[in-house]
């Protein structure tokens, strides 16, 4: 006896009838019929009696009304109950875009009661959201470092260089110091973690890239940079299709010295939350 069994003979004892009950359950009436039969098999007893105008309950059925009701009830309170609030997500643009579609449709298919309610920000504004309560968890490309904050790290993307199949770095590229002779399309604005850890790796080695265009989306660079427009600094993960469709060209830094770290942060106080932990070791998982 299981709970569609009960929702079924509830159903056909409301409407008098197995069609009425497939309408109101969505189901086929054969589905409806099977399961009322099953049902009548376990309990070893004929529920309803069947006649042209429809059924009726049988004094079995009758005495098993009260009790199929109560048990779907406390069922729906208890899933109910048992049931997570929506999570509240925050990220980046580039984890919005390219990370978080996969991993929470994947998750949502293996978990099909899972909601949640995502918006992209910036840094800053998704570090105020996760201590100010307006959001449970954030997918950041730095660090973060607040006593009330916990943060879980995913493993690191190289950020390469991107210039048009045609383009003669695509064939043979010289080394970071040819960064000075093409112009630059840079992501993000100086003071963006991003930018910041390519403009630092960058002067480190004492390359200035003449940069003529700064660019608050991925898609806007990569587009320019198709163009012939100049080149551009990328996380892998953000490039890979269009590098699979021939359209970019993606040159490893270094040997892979330049990554973008990836990390899931969120407040300590959400450590308790089973539900929550689950999330985040599926995340983990499967990135």
């Amino acid at each position: 006896m299981n709970l569609e069994q009960l929702e079924t003979f509830l159903a056909i004892a409301r409407s008098q009838s197995v069609n009425r009950a497939a309408d109101e359950l969505f189901l086929a009436q054969s589905t409806v019929t099977h399961r009322l039969r099953q049902l009548e098999n376990e309990v070893g007893l004929q529920l309803f009696v069947r006649a042209a105008s429809g059924v009726t309950l049988t004094r079995e059925g009758q005495r098993l009304l009260p009790v199929a009701a109560s048990i779907v009830e406390q069922m729906r309170l208890f899933l109910k109950s048992a049931t997570p609030a929506p999570l509240t997500i925050v990220a980046g643009r580039a984890f919005a875009a390219y990370e978080l579609p996969r991993l929470l449709g994947q998750y949502r298919r293996e978990h099909p009661g899972f909601t949640c309610y995502l918006r992209s920000t910036l840094y800053d504004e998704s570090i105020q959201s996760l201590l100010s309560g307006t959001a449970d968890v954030a997918f950041l490309g730095s660090e973060a470092y607040h006593p009330e904050l916990r943060q879980r790290e995913l493993p690191a993307d190289d950020v390469v260089l991107i210039v048009p199949p045609t383009h003669p770095f695509a064939r043979s590229f010289p080394g970071l110091f040819a960064l000075h002779e093409v112009p630059m399309i840079a992501f993000g604005t100086r003071i963006a973690p991003f930018r910041r850890r390519v403009d630092d790796f960058l002067a480190k080695r004492e390359v200035f890239p003449d940069v003529i265009m700064e660019l608050d989306s991925i898609s806007a660079v990569k587009r320019m940079v198709a163009q012939g427009l100049g080149v551009g600094l990328l996380p892998r993960r953000t490039v890979s299709d269009d590098v699979h469709h021939g359209h970019l060209s993606a040159i490893v830094i270094e040997d892979g010295a330049l990554t973008r770290p990836s990390l899931i942060v969120y407040p300590k106080h959400k450590e308790a939350d089973e539900h929550f932990h689950r999330f985040l070791d599926w995340m983990v998982r499967m990135y």
